[in-house]
């Protein structure tokens, strides 16, 4: 299967590490040129070097995506490199768990950042670029928790602010398609990074060796998922196949997901 993306400039946000490095490595597969942006600049350049040992072009930089400096300047650096931005993956995220009582206001407010407005900030500096091409693909990285609140593993921040970025999505879809740009959001489920098992032990006490059992009834796959099945769906939404999928939130989640829409 051709995606009809090669040459295209992909940006990767949280291409470093779990199921977005996945997909990056599916991309630069079909011939697009990857930039991997992230904190941590050791796994970056592991990522990079990863992508060009399979004969792909990459690149790395490292950025704070949760302000609007580290984005701009992150794009102006891919920009300059690689030219502008074709396809867009956004996925920042942090771990603060805890219940109402547990968790501070600053902490909705950072959170808020974390998981609306790096979404909002990486959209401001790619889709002037993208209308002018008349092509583009913005996906977000978000959580089943946008569509189904999870009560028992103290997701009380996630909980609240994922649903944000999810209605910008949904929004930007409507005012862009006329571009030729599509905008969705994909829910993974429990998918087996070593966030996930770091977040369960840490957080909820469940060693890495019972988390299958803790998840069993809670998955009708009856299994944690893998992350190249997620990496395989943000893929497929930034190729050339997937023109005329947009607005979507699409989970990726074994079926746990009860609801209908």
């Amino acid at each position: 299967m051709d995606f009809g993306i090669r040459d295209k400039v992909a940006f990767v946000s949280g291409g470093s590490k779990g199921m977005v490095r996945e997909a990056a490595v599916m991309l630069a597969d079909e011939g697009a040129k990857i930039a991997i942006v992230a904190r941590t600049q050791g796994p970056i350049d592991e990522t990079v070097e990863l992508i060009r040992s399979r004969g792909g072009t990459a690149m790395g930089y490292s950025a704070d995506l949760t302000t609007r400096a580290g984005v701009r300047d992150a794009v102006a650096a891919v920009t300059a490199e690689f030219g502008a931005p074709d396809i867009a993956i956004s996925c920042v995220m942090e771990n603060i768990a805890g219940d109402f009582e547990d968790v501070k206001d600053e902490d909705f407010e950072r959170f808020f950042i974390v998981y609306a407005m790096s979404v909002v900030y990486l959209a401001r500096e790619v889709i002037p670029a993208m209308k002018e091409k008349g092509w583009g693909r913005f996906v977000a990285v978000g959580s089943g928790t946008a569509k189904e609140p999870v009560g028992n593993i103290h997701h009380m921040l996630a909980n609240t602010t994922r649903p944000a970025a999810v209605g910008f999505v949904k929004t930007l879809s409507d005012e862009v398609a006329k571009y030729g740009i599509t905008c969705n959001t994909v829910g993974p489920g429990w998918i087996g990074t070593d966030n996930m098992y770091n977040y369960l032990e840490k957080k909820m006490g469940i060693a890495p060796d019972k988390v299958g059992e803790f998840l069993h009834d809670l998955i009708p796959a009856g299994r944690v998922g893998r992350p190249e099945e997620i990496a395989s769906t943000i893929a497929y939404l930034c190729s050339d196949l997937a023109g005329y999928i947009s607005g979507n939130w699409i989970g990726v989640d074994g079926g746990k997901h009860k609801s209908l829409f």
